[in-house]
């Protein structure tokens, strides 16, 4: 698939301008973490042209005086070239703070509770329209850019561009597209939620793709239970996760995704300012994430209070809560962050002293260097698409950390083996599983985490994307055949 001529899309980017702060000119600031920096060392890996969203008006401004893209240097040291689309500024700012932020995270990433969200108005279905508008926008250009190309292979990521595969399909037939999709997918009965124009038309837009690609074997199950529950035309065989629908044929695939050893590499980890001295010598729980509610910090501080409450040999240990702030103009986002440092604030309290600290920035190698410094991991999401810190954190620890993980994250599907797995509801099993994790013999620490490294270390950028070309070629094949 590699020798055919490859365009890739997602709406984020890794990159965001702002005037530099010597020379005031528009310069790439690099974002940390998330689809963007995932889909930008993909694009890396195969040397194509990358298309994403000017997010901001400094974007807006350096795609103008750039309208064939930009060329940025990674974390990874790859080098890509990025072309930003700027959509009208309305239908942006709907898809980007209702539609994908409130509409679709939501439904998901299950964040509505049904007894009191969601509430479907017109705005619902005025935010559709938008985001009609929006997908044009990435049709649009993928067709342009593909235009002069006899067979064009698209590599379409996440969720915001979901509509995309219909609209290049319309246009050419023949081509082999990928969409891929970075967040969970629920289940049948969660998604009718939506409105029923909705929830029907977003699985028929994705269906028109050669292939799709979800993290975990959890959500193919889930998307395929989708289908045949509101497309009674569609035929879906389960088990080879195939569907034909209206003379299609496409393939669900699940292709995990770890880590990319080159963002891995050639960082400087130091721990936040006061952590080295807080922490000293102290057992150190570490527990990050976004400021995301999924993330469910609070739930982790109070299993680490029971935990603690519960076993003298916990006296001295602490925890720290990393978090990246994201999308704080949301205000469950904002509600999080404030309910984490509520939670804390509460946990020093009960245990007295300053046991239990907060921080939030977006300087990924304070996450690095706090993955190091950690004695027990925590990702308790309530659910999560994949979650590569669970991957990135046990690979670059040395202090042998145990790792306590969501049964609800995709990435427990490869980790679960060589993890604590837990609950994310279950705060009893939580607690112990960090007391278990903390008081382990040191013998028996020292070779689980040589195990969860050995389970880690394959699940790399490189073989991702590998297996989605190999899995698109296959399935494009298998199309034609």
């Amino acid at each position: 698939m590699t020798d055919r001529h490859l365009f890739l899309a997602s709406k984020r980017a890794a990159v965001s301008f702002a005037p530099d702060p010597d020379t005031g000119a528009l310069r790439p600031w690099l974002a940390p973490g998330g689809t963007g920096n995932v889909v930008a060392d993909q694009a890396g890996i195969l040397g194509v042209s990358w298309i994403a969203s000017a997010d901001t008006d400094e974007d807006r401004e350096a795609a103008a005086e750039h309208p064939d893209g930009l060329e940025v240097r990674l974390p990874s040291g790859r080098d890509i070239r990025i072309r930003l689309l700027r959509h009208d500024r309305e239908t942006f700012a709907v898809v980007q703070n209702l539609l994908t932020a409130e509409l679709l995270w939501a439904a998901n990433n299950y964040g509505w509770d049904r007894w009191t969200t969601p509430t479907f108005g017109e705005e619902t279905y005025t935010a559709m329209d938008h985001f009609a508008r929006f997908t044009e926008d990435f049709a649009g250009a993928l067709l342009g850019a593909s235009a002069e190309v006899a067979d064009p292979v698209y590599l379409v990521h996440d969720y915001q561009l979901i509509g995309v595969p219909a609209l290049l399909r319309q246009r050419r037939p023949d081509a082999p597209v990928l969409l891929f999709v970075h967040i969970p997918w629920p289940s049948a009965d969660y998604w009718r939620i939506l409105p029923k124009p909705v929830r029907t038309a977003l699985v028929e837009s994705m269906l028109p793709a050669t292939t799709i690609g979800f993290f975990a074997w959890r959500w193919v199950r889930n998307f395929l239970d989708c289908v045949a529950d509101l497309l009674p035309d569609a035929e879906v065989d389960r088990e080879a996760g195939v569907v034909h629908w209206r003379g299609h044929r496409c393939r669900v695939r699940a292709m995990p995704l770890g880590y990319s050893p080159l963002a891995l590499r050639g960082r400087a980890p130091r721990l936040p300012d006061g952590v080295e001295e807080w922490a000293g010598a102290d057992p150190l729980v570490v527990h990050s994430g976004r400021t995301d509610p999924m993330k469910n910090a609070v739930r982790a501080v109070r299993a680490f209070v029971m935990a603690v409450r519960g076993d003298e040999r916990l006296g001295s240990v602490r925890l720290l809560v990393r978090m990246n702030p994201n999308r704080l103009y949301v205000d469950a986002n904002a509600d999080y962050k404030r309910r984490v440092e509520d939670a804390v604030a509460e946990a020093n309290r009960e245990l007295g002293g300053d046991r239990v600290r907060s921080h939030c920035d977006n300087e990924v190698d304070h996450t690095i260097a706090c993955f190091e410094r950690a004695d027990l991991l925590v990702f308790n999401s309530t659910v999560d698409g994949q979650n590569l810190s669970t991957f990135e954190a046990p690979l670059v620890n040395t202090r042998d950390a145990d790792v306590v993980l969501s049964e609800m994250c995709g990435a427990a599907e490869v980790l679960a083996p060589v993890c604590r797995t837990v609950n994310p509801f279950d705060l009893v099993e939580q607690a112990e599983a960090i007391r278990a994790g903390l008081t382990a013999p040191a013998e028996e620490r020292a070779a689980a985490a040589k195990r969860r490294r050995e389970v880690a270390a394959p699940w790399t950028l490189e073989e991702w994307v590998r297996a989605q070309l190999d899995g698109l070629a296959e399935d494009h094949e298998d199309s034609h055949g």
